[in-house]
């Protein structure tokens, strides 16, 4: 099994628009085939030397010739790969690019109503620490203001949906 490496990912996968293709043919597949899968959750995967692996961090790695720790679509959209949309992240930074979650009440991140008080909270994490950002009475009032701290904390990372 050979190191994965910039050159040795290079001289057996091709990059195109954000998907790989082989350049060697292998046990079920031909030069010029699709590399990989789509999985469930949107990501896609390939297969090197017996294991799989991510397609953003492989197309990353191609590019720039080391793997970190996290890859983080820029869009948020898993299955979009293109090197353009793909950058180095920490694990908080690619925590505040992520979408809301699908339990979402509120329709914004950061937002929840308070039974007791009947009024929207606005909140949003940084460094650990969670910014209680007040009560308001207008939904778009709170996730404005959720909003507005994000720009100013995650700077580039920041995501309101």
């Amino acid at each position: 099994m050979e190191k994965l490496t910039q050159t040795y990912l290079n001289s057996i996968l091709e990059y195109k628009d954000g998907n790989l293709f082989w350049k060697v043919d292998r046990r079920k597949t031909k030069i010029g085939d699709k590399a990989g899968r789509k999985k469930t959750n949107g990501y896609c995967e390939v297969g090197v030397d017996g294991k799989l692996q991510g397609t953003h961090r492989l197309i990353f790695m191609m590019f720039h010739g080391y793997m970190p720790k996290i890859v983080d679509h820029i869009d948020g959209n898993q299955s979009n790969n293109r090197i353009e949309n793909l950058r180095e992240a920490t694990h908080a930074e690619n925590m505040r690019n992520s979408k809301k979650a699908i339990n979402n009440t509120s329709g914004f991140k950061g937002i929840y109503f308070c039974k007791r008080t009947k009024k929207w909270v606005a909140q949003c994490w940084v460094n650990n620490k969670k910014h209680n950002l007040g009560y308001f009475s207008d939904i778009y009032e709170a996730a404005k203001a959720v909003s507005n701290f994000r720009k100013d904390n995650h700077k580039d990372f920041a995501r309101d949906n």
